[in-house]
């Protein structure tokens, strides 16, 4: 399967449970000891008992965890997942045992913000959604509320709900007339294949008032474990940023709507006595975050190229940029993202950010590339400006990140790529050169290297 239907193996079952705001995290000097052995603040349903319904359920969820690694959608990086790993520890009351259930906290190699619980303990969180994230209380808030859903047995009591008003045959027929292809469609049908009835909590969510109680049951885990708990509606205010104009409140329908979260959460903090993390501190969070996961989000930037998140790429990459001015590789995938975002306009407007927009917008992305958009935007006079800054910003990125020291040599690469595309064929040919030189080990060296024939040919 290519990366692009992996993706889309992602973002579907990631809608599962996500009803909870992005977040980030915490100090390293963080540790799960610190987490207090009071009497556990999710109050588990310890006296739930398991139906065959239930049993059905959880075998065909094990089949969707091994489905995941099989296509290489999980993040192959030991630090990133120990990391996720030790947050959920963190949280977790102490001694608590549930039957069925065995907590396994992961990351997902896709650039949308997601993150998503099956009810067998595995909790799942998107590179995108890391890499919007500014600390750990931010994550710790996300992870919360999903290990809610988990505890509460929320995923197995929406089951049989909806299996009382579904069959499966009504899910395929539902599935086949909503799967609009493209990143989503290719999850739902996947996960369709392997667990029919997750599709309805994929596609609509969970009832108001099981993600309420997700939200509320996820702070108290949070002040329990010693996280500011305010952070979990900063986090809601970043699901809130819809930077690439998608229709995310259309697969959240039965969520809560985002400002009425933030009234009851902000009404229910203000009932609770519970300290507050001074700003100071949550400062010195946000650099221990960024430092620990810089990679991370280096790699989630690419991936939202690949993934023509252009938008998305620009934004995650000036955070970057903004947290390590200095480093050279920042600078370069700032240079990258402006390149890529060619003739497209840096923000969505009011216009293109209401339903009616992102609806049409959604159905073009399907009938057209990357590529296609681009060439209608080159035809216009918007587009033609837009492509002009955005190239003029990508050449100065790209030049002064190959100014610094240890320069990254990807840098020349760039530089080959974006003067190739402006006609600049002796300037191209001269950044390929050096990027070969200073890279002979690049597993792009050969595709390069005929690129520069090509040219000379030219």
């Amino acid at each position: 399967m290519d990366s692009l239907g992996r993706r889309q193996i992602i973002v579907a079952t990631l809608c599962f449970c996500l009803a909870v705001p992005f977040v980030m995290p915490v100090s390293a000097a963080r540790l799960p000891q610190q987490s207090p052995s009071a009497t556990p603040p999710t109050d588990p349903k310890e006296e739930f008992k398991f139906t065959k319904v239930d049993l059905d359920l959880l075998e065909q969820v094990n089949l969707l965890d091994k489905r995941f690694e099989r296509d290489g959608l999980v993040l192959e990086d030991d630090a990133t997942n120990a990391y996720l790993n030790r947050i959920g520890k963190v949280l977790l009351p102490r001694g608590l045992n549930l039957e069925h259930v065995l907590w396994k906290f992961r990351a997902l190699r896709d650039p949308v913000p997601n993150a998503f619980a099956l009810p067998n303990g595995s909790i799942y969180v998107s590179t995108g959604l890391l890499a919007l994230m500014d600390n750990e209380s931010q994550v710790a808030s996300v992870i919360a509320h999903e290990m809610t859903h988990v505890l509460r047995r929320h995923t197995y009591l929406q089951n049989r709900s909806n299996r009382k008003k579904f069959l499966t045959m009504n899910i395929m027929a539902a599935v086949g007339a909503y799967a609009p292809g493209g990143v989503v469609g290719a999850v739902i049908t996947i996960v369709t294949a392997i667990a029919p009835f997750i599709v309805l909590a994929t596609m609509f969510g969970y009832s108001r008032d099981l993600e309420r109680e997700a939200d509320l049951k996820g702070i108290d885990m949070m002040i329990a474990a010693e996280y500011p708990p305010e952070e979990m509606v900063k986090t809601m205010k970043v699901l809130n940023m819809d930077i690439e104009g998608e229709e995310i409140r259309y697969f959240y329908n039965d969520h809560p709507a985002l400002q009425e979260r933030i009234n009851y959460l902000s009404s229910y903090l203000g009932a609770r006595a519970d300290k507050v993390t001074p700003q100071m501190e949550l400062n010195r969070e946000k650099n221990a975050y960024f430092t620990k996961t810089e990679a991370i989000m280096r790699h989630d930037i690419q991936l939202a190229m690949n993934a023509a998140r252009f938008r998305s790429a620009v934004h995650l990459a000036q955070r970057l940029v903004d947290f390590h001015p200095n480093s050279s590789e920042n600078v370069f995938l700032l240079a990258e993202a402006y390149r890529n975002l060619g003739p497209r306009s840096p923000q969505l407007s009011e216009k293109e950010l209401t339903n009616s927009a992102k609806k049409d917008a959604a159905k073009k992305r399907q009938k057209r590339t990357p590529e296609e958009e681009e060439r209608e935007l080159l035809a216009t006079p918007a587009g033609q400006q837009n492509w002009k800054a955005h190239q003029q910003r990508a050449e100065e990125l790209y030049l002064r990140a190959a100014n610094m020291d240890n320069p990254f040599s990807a840098v020349h690469r760039g530089l080959g790529m974006l003067y190739e595309k402006l006609g600049r064929t002796s300037d191209a040919i001269s950044e390929y050169e050096k990027y070969v030189e200073l890279a002979p080990a690049a597993v792009d060296r050969e595709r390069i290297q005929r690129r520069i024939e090509a040219l000379r040919r030219t």
